[in-house]
C-alpha cells in the first residue's frame, strides 16, 4: 500500500497512514521560498540603509550581502519556478502543468529529458511558450528586459572576478542599470565608480525580485497557467 501526497506551497504531507507499510511521499516547490527570500532581503536592505544613511562610514557588510541575497535569490525563483513545469511534465506530475495541451507536456518532457536542466533560464521560458503555442514576450521590451539584465547581474555576483574600474571608465552595467531603481544611500557623496558600489543599494535589491516577479506573471498569463507563488497560500502577501 502506498500513500503520495504533495503540497503546493512548502511541501508539508497532508496524508496519514495508518498501516505500517505506508509510504508518504513529499514533493516540495521551493520557488515561492525563492521569491519571498529575495524579497525580505530586500526589505532588510532597505531598513539597515534607512538607519546608517549619513553616517561616515560608508560601506556596510551586512547591508551588502542583503542587496546580494536579494539579486541571488530574485535569479534562484525565475530558475526554480520554470524548472518545476518542465520537471511536473517529465515525470507526469499534474500540478502546475495540469492545465497545458499534451502535446506541450510531452515536447517540455522531452526537451527536459534532453537538456533541460542544461538550457539558459529564459530560453526555458520562451520554450514553453513555443510548445504551447504562445506569443513569446519581446526581448527588447519589459518584463524581459529587466529579467535578461537581472541575470546578468547575478552571473557577475556569483561567478565574480576581479577588476579594476575608474568614475571615468565605468561597467558596462552603468548604462543599462543607472535609473531602474534609486542609488544605494550609504555611497551618497562617494567618488566610487557606480557600478558596483552606488548600485547595489536597497533599491537595486527591491527592483530584483520586482523584476523577476513581473516575467514570472507575464509568463504565466501568456501560457495561461498560475505559477506556485500564486496559489501558494502564505501568512504575509508580497506587496504589489
Amino acid at each position: 500500500m502506498g500513500v503520495e501526497s504533495g503540497s503546493e506551497g512548502v511541501g508539508v504531507a497532508n496524508a496519514v497512514g495508518i498501516a505500517s507499510d505506508v509510504k508518504i511521499v513529499l514533493r516540495s516547490y521551493l520557488s515561492t521560498n525563492h521569491l519571498y527570500a529575495a524579497h525580505f532581503a530586500a526589505n532588510d536592505a532597505q531598513d539597515r540603509e534607512n538607519s546608517l544613511a549619513g553616517d561616515e562610514n560608508l560601506f556596510d557588510l551586512r547591508h551588502r550581502g542583503y542587496v546580494l541575497t536579494a539579486i541571488v535569490e530574485s535569479v534562484a525563483f525565475l530558475e526554480a519556478a520554470i524548472n518545476e513545469i518542465y520537471k511536473d511534465a517529465f515525470e507526469g506530475r499534474g500540478s502546475y502543468s495540469e492545465e497545458l495541451a499534451e502535446d506541450c507536456k510531452n515536447y517540455m518532457a522531452a526537451l527536459w529529458g534532453a537538456a533541460g536542466d542544461r538550457l539558459p533560464v529564459l530560453d526555458k521560458y520562451d520554450l514553453a511558450l513555443s510548445f504551447a503555442g504562445k506569443e513569446l514576450l519581446a526581448k527588447g521590451e519589459e518584463p524581459y528586459q529587466s529579467a535578461r539584465l537581472l541575470i546578468l547581474v547575478r552571473n557577475y555576483v556569483v561567478h565574480y572576478k576581479p577588476h579594476d574600474r575608474s568614475t571615468d571608465d565605468p561597467h558596462a552595467f552603468e548604462k543599462s542599470l543607472k535609473g531602474k531603481f534609486a542609488d544605494n544611500l550609504l555611497m551618497d557623496g562617494s567618488g566610487n565608480p557606480w557600478f558596483p558600489d552606488h548600485a547595489f543599494g536597497a533599491g537595486c535589491a527591491d527592483w530584483s525580485w520586482r523584476a523577476a516577479r513581473s516575467f514570472a506573471e507575464e509568463f504565466g498569463r501568456r501560457i495561461d497557467i498560475r505559477l506556485n507563488f500564486q496559489v501558494a497560500d502564505f501568512s504575509e502577501n508580497l506587496p504589489l
